[in-house]
């Protein structure tokens, strides 16, 4: 008898390929739910902010900004243009968010810094976003004053480009320095710069009326060379109280100004804003320590002595332990000194305002300079110095 097979041959198994379709799905189901578990926290959005706003955001945040500028043309300066990683992306604290903002127009006119001490012509140069170099021949002129300069002022030139100025040699003889104390500074100030020397001014409060010289280094009948630096401290004037009485209104000087609060043992930042909000304005100074980095370890005045409205108290910044990162300096031209202490400490910087080196009458608010300059990649911790004037 023959044996019936069933046609076609035996049937192929299916369950071996039910079984790997199963996992599959499985994985992508358990990836899907591991994506929404995903508890990182999600970068701010700071893109068409300002640097100081963006930067306080970021940093608020838990991150470390980290600021860079590119020309934009038609783009407000210091807005924010672009930000990596975007906002809302997931990132873990401490991570740098890279912020590009505007720097403004691509050429610029350049100043007139004909007749001024060099370290101002600088200032200005800069303050036009552009570069000087110098060359020095024999001139009656005081030493390091600016003859000429190549291009020639209110012409075009592109940001970043040099200008050449010629400076004065001076004839380098010693001279006397002359009594100043009891003139005003703007007379001192003339006196000193017609015999070639270069003046700092220190306002400080005092009894004495507003813009009086009180005092002089080097004193009067030293020999010193021209283009040498004169110091001169003015009367910032004496804080006043007005009274009335019976007999009318008396204004008697107040010898006692404002407590300093104290600061030390706060962060660089919190200090700042306690400074300020009593009035005062501040400058920092980094000190190797083994505290924590960006923690104030000294200040002065110390805390609860009287100083004047608007002086400034000194704070020493830790350094701390071990190697510091780089940081990049942010452009500050054209803040005010307050936003932009701000901005340079919330990146990790300590920060001192000066005024340009011999202008003695400038009022101004505004930074016209900065060192280092913006862009430059320097060590956390490092002070900027802010150079305050008046835009031209």
């Amino acid at each position: 008898m023959q044996e019936e097979v069933a046609p076609g041959g035996p049937r192929p198994l299916i369950w071996p390929w039910l079984v790997v379709l199963l996992l599959l799905v499985a994985a992508l189901i358990a990836g899907v739910w591991l994506a929404s578990r995903d508890t990182r926290p999600r970068v701010p959005d700071v893109v068409g902010q300002g640097t100081s706003s963006a930067v306080r955001e970021v940093r608020g945040q838990g991150y470390v900004p980290n600021v860079q500028t590119r020309s934009s043309a038609g783009a407000e300066v210091g807005k924010v243009l672009s930000q990596d990683p975007e906002g809302g992306s997931r990132l873990d604290h401490g991570k740098r968010v890279t912020l590009v903002a505007a720097r403004g127009d691509v050429s610029s006119g350049v100043p007139n810094v004909v007749g001024l001490p060099v370290d101002q012509a600088f200032v200005r140069l800069q303050s036009a976003g552009l570069k000087g170099r110098t060359k020095k021949v024999a001139s009656t002129r005081p030493p390091d004053v600016v003859i000429a300069q190549t291009p020639a002022a209110e012409t075009r030139a592109k940001k970043g480009s040099v200008v050449l100025l010629t400076l004065s040699k001076g004839s380098g003889r010693p001279v006397a320095v002359p009594r100043v104390v009891g003139l005003t500074d703007a007379v001192a100030t003339a006196k000193l710069t017609a015999l070639g020397f270069r003046v700092r001014v220190a306002r400080i409060a005092s009894t004495k009326p507003k813009g009086l010289v009180l005092s002089q280094e080097p004193a009067q009948g030293t020999k010193a060379a021209p283009g040498s630096v004169a110091g001169l401290n003015v009367s910032d004037g004496p804080t006043t109280t007005t009274t009335t009485t019976t007999t009318g209104t008396s204004t008697t000087p107040l010898t006692r100004g404002p407590s300093v609060p104290k600061v030390v043992g706060m962060g660089q930042a919190e200090a700042f804003a306690r400074l300020e909000r009593a009035g005062f304005r501040v400058d920092s100074f980094p000190v190797a320590s083994s505290r924590p980095r960006g923690l104030v370890v000294r200040q002065r005045p110390a805390a609860g002595a009287r100083a004047a409205p608007r002086s400034v108290v000194r704070i020493s910044v830790s350094l701390g332990p071990g190697a510091r990162p780089f940081r990049v300096v942010p452009d500050v031209s054209g803040m005010t000194e307050t936003a932009a202490k701000r901005v340079l400490v919330l990146v990790g910087f300590t920060v001192r305002a000066l005024l340009p080196a011999d202008d003695v009458t400038s009022g101004g608010d505004v930074v016209v300079d900065q060192k280092p300059s913006a862009g430059a990649r320097v060590r956390a911790g490092s002070q900027v110095a802010i150079y305050l004037g008046t835009p031209q």
